[in-house]
């Protein structure tokens, strides 16, 4: 069985930075988890540290039933992917995905047999003679799975893989990764700055911020159910929406209010914001959920919103409108044949039963 466990762990330098702090996570045995976050967040130390590339200040790590804290990186049955590739450049992608096999002295016939088995399952056997420098970025990043493949470990560890690939190529490359992962039914942590492929491969997602987890959930539980304003933020593409306002009570309903927005709370959300009422508070919506007027004709009348829009970008099979509300700007992500000009006033319509609201001081969710 090959859960990782991580508890308490923290990594402290010499300096007194503090990179990780605290970090809680337990990985169940064959799941895919990914872990996100901006460039300096401690993701990449947090996985360097499970591999023993990195000393551990405070905690404890498991993989499987063992504490691993003083095993060396070689005697820890991971193997580890890098951004890099870290091919060697005079050896054949033969030699390079057989190298780990023959430093521990396998027979060759099953080294042979292991490596075809790799080459096979990646799309890679027409290029086991060349070397790295014949290969393209996408044929190399193969290599290195086969390399970490051959090995049959209990955990994959992959540190931002396809950070070198054109766009193109990472799309493609993060299918067959995934693809590899239900083939192969192995335990895999992966890292990565890109939420888009934290969406579409992981299992569960851990979201970190400042060396801390924010959140651990399944990716529709991130999106849907963000614990806090920077969750909210970074998941999601455009990023939600934001804005500081106030909630009002009027008539008995409540309302969020901001300058030249004013709409109203859903009954669904009313218990837990009443005692906001009369306070400062964020209110967050994503781009989707604002809609064209023209679109909506059924529209409840207290939920439209007059709007400046400042920029159109279509998209293909979508458009991107820039809006100004007078105090701040947000995006609207619409149908690809809706095209307001540039610099017109339009009505817009925000689904108020898809909001979320961030205590201002915390910016923890309220609901």
């Amino acid at each position: 069985m090959a859960q990782v466990s991580l508890k308490n762990v923290s990594k402290i330098y010499s300096t007194g930075a503090k990179v990780v702090n605290n970090v809680n996570l337990g990985v169940e045995n064959k799941e895919f988890m990914v872990l996100v976050g901006p460039s300096g967040c401690g993701k990449s130390t947090t996985l360097r540290m499970i591999a023993g590339l990195e000393e551990i200040s405070d905690g404890d790590i498991y993989i499987g039933n063992k504490r691993v804290n003083d095993v060396p990186a070689k005697d820890r049955d991971i193997a580890m992917v890098f951004q890099n590739y870290a091919l060697y450049p005079h050896m054949t992608v033969f030699e390079n995905m057989s190298f780990g096999l023959r430093l521990r002295h396998y027979p060759k016939t099953e080294i042979a047999q292991r490596v075809n088995e790799a080459a096979d399952i990646l799309g890679i056997k027409h290029l086991l003679e060349r070397r790295p420098r014949e290969l393209s970025g996408g044929e190399r990043q193969r290599v290195a799975l086969g390399r970490a493949i051959v090995r049959k470990p209990m955990v994959f560890l992959f540190d931002e893989p396809l950070s070198n690939l054109d766009a193109k190529l990472r799309v493609q490359m993060r299918t067959e990764i995934h693809k590899l992962y239900i083939r192969i039914q192995t335990t895999i942590i992966y890292v990565t700055h890109d939420q888009t492929e934290a969406m579409t491969m992981g299992d569960r997602i851990a979201v970190m911020k400042g060396g801390v987890i924010q959140q651990v959930a399944d990716p529709m539980t991130i999106y849907d159910k963000p614990k806090n304003k920077f969750v909210a933020g970074f998941i999601g593409m455009p990023p939600m929406n934001f804005m500081n306002g106030k909630i009002v009570k009027k008539d008995g309903r409540l309302y969020f209010e901001e300058g030249r927005v004013k709409v109203k709370i859903v009954d669904e959300m009313t218990a837990k914001l009443a005692p906001y009422a009369g306070k400062e508070i964020i209110f967050g919506i994503r781009s989707e959920d604002i809609y064209d007027k023209l679109f909506a004709s059924d529209a409840a009348p207290e939920n439209i919103v007059r709007v400046n829009c400042e920029v159109v970008e279509p998209m293909g099979s979508e458009v991107y409108l820039y809006l100004n509300t007078g105090k701040h700007t947000f995006i609207a992500r619409v149908g690809a044949h809706d095209r307001p000009k540039v610099n017109q006033d339009i009505e817009v319509v925000f689904d108020m039963s898809k909001v979320h609201f961030f205590d201002k001081a915390s910016e923890e969710t309220i609901v």
